[in-house]
């Protein structure tokens, strides 16, 4: 997930890749999606001597697994505000900087975004500069969660779990909402896409349930850490924000992720 830098929080970013949870948040982020968005691009023809951009690329997990699959010829270009937790390697070259700014190289055969236009009031222009970054027949990822669905408990060990859940979602999403992010923006990413000019659009939406302690629940108390000041400010109190906590460590809490719509697009080959 695209942060921001340290000490400086940019408008349109809900987190800060320099806290002391970032570490944290950024490995349950990966551990959550990678899964899904290796699949996806190995079903677009991912290969030895691609080159991709990885936008956003948070912990550098999806980098690093994208330096193996390319190499030795192929090339990864990891994009982050800051990229402290993104590992280096002879074919990957990370760039510090807000995707909004920045002059992506054409010619990739990929450009992987996920997590991150959810976030950008001006997706739609991030969008075009990705498309402008590939080549003919280039692969467009785009991944973002639909927040807007909210029917996640799959099992809640008490009324009370489920009103502090609830509770903190609408914390959580209210601050996000408040720095211009589109909570819904990932169901009409296929529209855009097709709208702009990619072929072959595809949209591939998925969840999975996780009980306390694991995935989804690891993120969600992470988040609780990393943002306990908006929270506060939306009205929950330390106390509460403790036994949330302890709720998403209980093993009787059967959590359904946000739905991931990852939607997929190419360049045309012939113009």
């Amino acid at each position: 997930m695209t942060t921001t830098t340290a000490g400086e929080q940019t408008a349109g970013y809900m987190f800060d890749n320099a806290t002391d949870e970032a570490a944290n948040q950024l490995r349950f982020l990966g551990e959550i999606l990678d899964l899904g968005t290796r699949r996806l691009l190995t079903e677009a023809g991912l290969t030895r001597g691609w080159n991709v951009t990885d936008v956003g690329a948070g912990a550098g997990t999806l980098t690093a697994w994208l330096s193996d699959q390319i190499a030795p010829a192929g090339h990864v270009t990891a994009v982050d505000l800051d990229p402290r937790h993104i590992p280096t390697g002879p074919n990957i070259t990370v760039r510090t900087g807000d995707i909004r700014h920045l002059t992506l190289e054409g010619a990739q055969q990929a450009v992987v975004a996920r997590l991150v236009l959810m976030h950008l009031p001006e997706r739609e222009q991030v969008l075009a500069q990705l498309m402008g970054a590939l080549a003919p027949g280039g692969v467009l990822v785009v991944a973002d969660w639909d927040c807007t669905w909210r029917d996640m408990i799959r099992r809640s060990p008490s009324p009370r779990a489920t009103e502090l859940i609830e509770r903190f979602h609408d914390a959580l999403i209210g601050f996000g909402e408040s720095r211009g992010a589109d909570m819904g923006w990932a169901k009409r990413a296929p529209e855009v896409m097709m709208r702009a000019g990619l072929v072959d659009v595809d949209s591939h939406i998925e969840s999975r349930s996780w009980r306390g302690g694991t995935g989804i629940c690891l993120l969600h108390r992470s988040n609780s850490i990393q943002r306990e000041a908006q929270l506060l400010d939306a009205g929950m109190t330390r106390d509460e924000l403790t036994e949330l906590r302890e709720v998403l460590m209980d093993p009787e809490l059967l959590l359904s992720g946000y739905l991931m719509h990852t939607t997929v697009g190419r360049r045309p080959a012939h113009t």
